[in-house]
């Protein structure tokens, strides 16, 4: 398989450093988060992520963020089964993949296209799951989300 090109605006590019934190959490002994979904698309993205330049503190601090608003995440689906989550500037996140809802679950993520078409080129399809394309400030892309569940 041919490693995926990244041709993003530098400011859309910063979501590789979230991205390559986790990946760098995911590699260690003491793991925080454990996202093995972000090193294998570390390791699937022709990019010199070494430019980065993630030290110990980004990476642990990616790692505790990403935990926290997944343990809310859980928290609000284990309240309400049937909910809709909307994850807005989700970059290259794998929240959908670490928590894995219910197929009751519609998630839906949201980023500009740019972003959102590489990450149907990395991200594996599943049910009640739907990407946006789509800048979170556009208010069209909000006539895509039903409104019948707790959001």
């Amino acid at each position: 398989m041919e490693a995926e090109k990244v041709y993003l605006t530098k400011e859309k590019e910063t979501l590789l450093i979230t991205l390559y934190a986790r990946a760098l959490d995911s590699r260690s002994m003491g793991s925080i988060l454990s996202d093995r979904f972000a090193d294998d698309v570390v390791s699937r993205i022709d990019y010199d992520f070494a430019k980065l330049k993630v030290g110990r503190d980004s990476v642990a601090g990616a790692a505790m963020r990403a935990r926290t608003l997944d343990g809310w995440t859980s928290i609000f689906l284990a309240e309400n089964p049937d909910a809709t989550v909307l994850h807005l500037g989700c970059g290259l996140d794998s929240r959908v993949y670490r928590i894995a809802p219910p197929a009751t679950v519609r998630w839906f993520d949201l980023d500009f296209p740019e972003v959102i078409e590489l990450r149907r080129r990395l991200c594996p399809q599943r049910d009640g799951y739907c990407m946006i394309g789509s800048s979170v400030t556009d208010l069209h892309w909000l006539g895509e989300i039903p409104i019948d569940r707790p959001v």
